[in-house]
């Protein structure tokens, strides 16, 4: 009986450094900050009347990115309301005013397609976050 023990004593010593030490650390993904969505800064907004019939329309837009910890999200039509069209641009940010980031100001740029829904000779206005802009439509 005692020879048994003496056997299984090591074998257990294995059992527990293994479970501590297991390889699951080193392949446990980084955690990442818990992120906010932040409406973008509007650097640049243009229409764009594609070659059809009926001619189609598009938003150009160019957003800033106020740090290096800033990373596009998303530019989605929100509305349209009459001759007017709304646009949200977002981006992500780390939720913790505390953590620092690079002082580096970028840009991004995305096409929203607005289709061809729209009167000869009519005004519209597209407003993306606090930019607007208007336009004739052929």
């Amino acid at each position: 009986m005692k020879l048994f023990l003496f056997a299984l004593i090591p074998l257990l010593g294995v059992a527990a450094a293994a479970a501590t030490c297991g390889g699951d650390d080193a392949s446990a993904p980084t955690p990442t900050p818990d992120l906010k969505i932040v409406d973008a800064p509007i650097d640049g907004l243009d229409i764009i009347v594609r070659e059809s019939f009926p001619p189609q329309y598009a938003a150009h837009i160019v957003s800033g990115l106020p740090s290096g910890c800033a990373q596009f999200d998303k530019a989605e039509i929100t509305g349209r309301s009459g001759n007017e069209i709304t646009i949200r641009v977002t981006n992500t940010l780390p939720d913790d005013p505390n953590l620092a980031c690079t002082a580096i100001y970028g840009t991004h740029e995305t096409t929203v397609e607005l289709g061809s829904d729209f009167a000869s000779g009519t005004t519209y206005t597209v407003r993306v976050n606090d930019t607007w802009v208007e336009f004739v439509a052929q």
